[in-house]
Formats: structure tokens, C-alpha cells, sequence
């Protein structure tokens, strides 16, 4: 019996939003995907180009980028250090068999020696330690590693501190298999070159990976033949994603992207509930209304002083509400705050010199305070307006 749209529908959100489905853990819902494999396989394939792995201990979608980007690095990690370390730990659990059992001292003997750069790890250096420690977290946390005697986050305390860990049935499943040997490659750019020869490169299944998998899909003169493609078959994209997915397709001349109607708890979007957020609200406003000209793409171009005359003009008008941190930041630092978030939401980008350009992803957005928002704050904080502008301070005096 063919499986339901609903069906389809819940297999794709839970096959998209989790790295894989473990079966000792999660039973119901690897269980819910094996009665539909069939059909799941036929629509990820046909829409999507992708693998998906049935095997008897987890199911996992191979979700392969069209194009890997900066944002799509592990959270947890902070440095390059981190995956390094990352792929030296999996190599060293990759030679051991499944439940085998080894200390945190004997793995970072062999760090040593896995680590590209020999005599560079140091583990009387606190931050190496950290390293290390975030690896260990995620390998945890993936179900790549069991802790079995020891807390992970003492070794950051000292490297004296021991950890007992054991080999999950799952660690030797992460990597990806290549029918290639991949020592032939002289660097990454290569295994990168032979995939993208390899993959389906139908205008069709790029189209709906990118917008599964990307925040947005950026019109650039290299992509012109997509978006001729998205605006063609417009209707029949819109109908496969509000029929399989809880999203729902959007396309202006510049920008392609899927949005939710309705806050779902396991989604990342935007605006979260929080004043950053909040205060990228209020800036969008603030670019829409303004007479900033765009670019053949949709992109505004700002240099260094035109950002920071922006925020000045952005903290002028809407401080008051905000949080504590943003309310009593001078405009500098309140311009680099607000620029890193933006950027998290690929929103923004700065060049080397500090110039901005401001994507067009941003005009899908806005944001503004009631009129009688300011009125009602200072009545729910019994102050006049002069008590409250005496509390922030006035930081404008100290922009430069």
C-alpha cells in the first residue's frame, strides 16, 4: 500500500532534521520509516537526488550540499583545531572494534601521531584541552562514543583527569564510503571535484536540495539558468512542498527560499524570541524605507561609515526597548553586534575593510515598535522619558 502525502510528509521532516535515526533509541520512528522506505526512496531520489541508508541498526539521509558553505560547520566547534581533531578521533575509533574500551590517555597518544601538524597539540594548554573536550562532547552526543567511567568536561581542568570511553556499533557508520581510494587525492578540493562530477546535476533535483538545505537560494549571474528554471515550474514546486513538507515555497526576482507559517519547536528560524532578533526587525524597516540603491541583484552595498551612520540612526529610534546590552552599547560595538547576527542569518557580509553588503533575504522581513510603545514602557517602569534617557546614557557621543 503506497504511503500517505501525510506520511511522506513526516518520514521527509524527520529524515531532513536529525543526522540519522538510531533504532535502539529511537524505535518508533525508525520503525515508522521502514514501513514507507520504498516511497521515501523513490521521492529522494526523484526530488532530491540524495541516498538514503537503511541498515538494520539506524536509517540516515546523505544529505549532501550542492555547495558546501562557511555556515555549515558542526555548532559546537569554535576552531579548526576542532575538526582536526574531529577526523583524528574517528580515525582512531575506526580501528577499533565495536565496544572496545580506551582511555582518554591512549587516545591522545595517538592524536599525536594522527595530527597533521606533528609537535603542534600540547595538553598542558588549556585551550587544546578545550579542544579536545568539545570532540568528545560531540562524538558523545552523536552516539559515536559511550562514556563509561569519568565526566569528559574535567579534562579541560586538567590533563591528569581520566575518562573511560567504548566504541559505539555506530562510529564505524559516520564517514561516508567511497568506492575510491581517497589517498590518491592530493587535498579536499579534489574528493570535492570527483563528487560534484559524480553527482546528478539536474537542474530539477539542485533546485529542490538548495532549498531544503539553504536558509535561501541568492539570484548571482552564475545561477540565472536555476532561477529560470524556479520561475518556470513555480507552481509545481510550491504544490510538492506544501503537499510533503509543512513549508512553503517563495520566490521574488532575487530570492528563492522555503518559510514556516506556524513555529514549529524543532525548527531553526528566524525571528527567534529574543531583542537581537528583535532589534534585525527593526533594521530591515529602517533599509526598506530607506533611499540606499541596490544593486543588479538586490544587494545594498555600504561602506564602513554608512553602517555605522545606520545603526546610530537604528539606536536613535529604537534603543528603548531593547535589551540591556544592546540598550547601553556604544555605537560601535552595538554596529559589530548586530552585524554578527546578521551574518549568522546570512543577512549580511563584510569584506576586509569593513564595508557591508546588505543581501536582499533581509527585505523579506520588518519590524517595528507600536506608537505607544515608548508611552507604556515608562508607565510600566514608573519613569518620564527624561529619568529613562538619564539611565541608558547617550552613546552617540562616543561613536567615532
Amino acid at each position: 500500500m503506497p504511503a500517505s502525502s501525510e506520511e511522506i510528509r513526516e518520514g521527509l521532516s524527520i529524515l531532513f532534521e536529525n543526522f540519522w535515526i538510531i533504532r535502539e533509541t529511537d524505535k518508533d520512528a525508525y520503525h515508522q520509516l521502514l514501513r514507507i522506505e520504498n516511497d521515501l526512496k523513490r521521492v529522494i531520489q526523484r526530488n532530491f537526488g540524495l541516498r538514503l541508508i537503511v541498515h538494520a541498526k539506524f536509517i540516515k539521509l546523505e544529505k549532501i550540499p550542492f555547495e558546501s558553505q562557511d555556515w555549515m560547520g558542526i555548532t559546537a566547534f569554535n576552531e579548526p583545531m576542532d575538526y582536526a581533531l574531529f577526523a583524528c578521533a574517528m580515525a582512531y575509533t575506526e580501528d577499533k572494534s565495536e565496544g572496545a574500551a580506551f582511555l582518554i590517555n591512549e587516545l591522545i597518544d595517538e592524536l599525536d601521531l594522527f595530527y597533521p601538524e606533528r609537535g603542534l597539540l600540547d595538553w598542558t594548554n588549556f585551550n587544546h584541552r578545550k579542544s579536545l573536550v568539545r570532540v568528545l562532547n560531540v562524538m558523545t552526543d552523536m552516539q559515536l562514543i559511550d562514556t563509561i567511567e569519568g565526566k569528559t568536561d574535567d579534562f579541560a581542568t586538567s590533563e591528569s583527569n581520566e575518562v573511560l570511553y567504548k566504541v559505539s556499533p555506530y562510529s564505524k557508520y559516520f564517514m561516508r564510503s567511497y568506492p575510491e581510494d581517497i589517498t590518491q587525492f592530493q587535498d579536499w578540493r579534489e574528493l570535492v571535484q570527483m563528487e560534484k562530477e559524480r553527482a546528478d546535476d539536474e537542474t530539477s533535483t539542485i533546485a529542490f536540495r538548495r532549498l531544503m538545505m539553504e536558509p535561501a537560494i541568492l539570484r548571482t549571474e552564475e545561477n540565472d539558468r536555476l532561477f529560470y528554471y524556479l520561475r518556470n515550474q513555480q507552481q509545481y514546486i510550491s504544490a510538492f512542498f506544501e503537499k510533503n513538507t509543512p513549508y512553503t515555497f517563495e520566490l521574488t526576482k532575487d530570492v528563492a527560499m522555503l518559510t514556516l507559517e506556524e513555529r514549529l519547536k524543532q525548527q531553526t528560524y528566524f525571528p527567534m524570541l529574543k531583542s537581537a532578533d528583535e532589534s534585525l526587525l527593526q533594521l530591515a524597516e529602517m533599509v526598506r524605507t530607506s533611499d540606499y540603491a541596490a544593486d543588479a541583484y538586490g544587494c545594498i552595498h555600504l561602506s564602513k561609515n554608512q553602517w555605522l551612520a545606520l545603526i546610530g540612526q537604528h539606536a536613535t529610534q529604537n534603543r528603548q526597548g531593547w535589551s540591556k546590552e544592546y540598550r547601553e552599547s556604544v555605537d560601535k560595538k552595538l554596529a559589530k553586534l548586530i552585524l554578527e547576527n546578521g551574518i549568522k542569518w546570512r543577512f549580511f557580509e563584510e569584506d576586509g575593510d569593513g564595508n557591508v553588503t546588505i543581501f536582499p533575504t533581509f527585505a523579506r522581513n520588518t519590524g517595528r515598535y507600536p506608537q505607544d510603545f515608548l508611552q507604556k514602557l515608562l508607565e510600566e517602569n514608573d519613569l518620564s522619558e527624561e529619568e529613562f534617557d538619564g539611565d541608558e546614557g547617550d552613546s552617540s557621543e562616543q561613536n567615532e
